[in-house]
């Protein structure tokens, strides 16, 4: 039997990304948000004028991604944290939940960061940093909580040293990055790799397709000579 291979697109969003060059910044932004990009964190929500709530949205050419945050269960303010010397020393998403304090910027007791795709993706590696926007701050043994969909969170380490985790395969719509597991600590989302997975329906179409083209095949009639 022959397996077939359904194409799988794969995207980085490198939030971590906000790199300025010349006065432009050539970095990974949102293409649309609740409030304008304000104070010293690049892209947010308007925390110095007191307004939390709201989302952050990413496109990497046909996938979307929208960033909410939490904060014990109410939604707060996503954030994307301003660094200009990346790769070096780049932050990436974070939660607000404190009106008027640009210092409650990464993800902390009672935050969760929620990303929500377009479409099912699979999520093959996850990038993480520490407070000092670098991935040497955190004790070893450090952990973060995860979940997909909803579903029950996986407690996980912080990646001390390497800032990422990767040979993931969790397949979802909807995930969760919260503070918690047994040795909690503070972090942020810093960039996200997923590949897209293909529709029930387009999926079954490109096989019936498949099977159809393989019929006709055959039957096709055999040429005498």
């Amino acid at each position: 039997l022959m397996t077939l291979a359904l194409p799988a697109y794969a995207a980085k969003f490198d939030f971590g990304d906000l790199e300025w060059r010349h006065g432009v910044n050539v970095g990974f932004l949102p293409t649309a948000g609740a409030f304008s990009c304000t104070g010293g964190d690049l892209c947010s929500s308007n925390v110095d004028h007191g307004k939390l709530g709201g989302s952050l949205v990413y496109t990497d050419d046909f996938l979307t991604a929208t960033a909410t945050g939490w904060y014990y269960g109410k939604q707060v303010a996503a954030m994307q944290d301003h660094e200009n010397n990346y790769p070096t020393n780049e932050a990436g998403l974070g939660v607000y939940h404190e009106s008027g304090n640009n210092s409650d910027d990464n993800i902390t007791k009672g935050e969760s960061l929620v990303l929500t795709f377009s479409q099912p993706v699979d999520l093959s590696e996850i990038g993480l940093r520490a407070d000092g926007h670098n991935t040497t701050e955190w004790t070893s043994g450090s952990t973060f909580l995860f979940s997909v969909d909803g579903g029950a969170p996986e407690s996980m380490l912080l990646p001390k040293g390497t800032g990422e985790i990767g040979g993931l395969d969790f397949i979802g719509t909807t995930f969760t990055f919260t503070y918690g597991g047994s040795k909690a600590d503070q972090f942020y989302l810093s960039d996200l790799t997923v590949a897209a997975v293909p529709e029930p329906a387009a999926a079954a179409l490109m096989l019936a397709g498949l099977g159809l083209i393989a019929v006709r095949r055959r039957a096709r009639p055999t040429l005498s000579r």
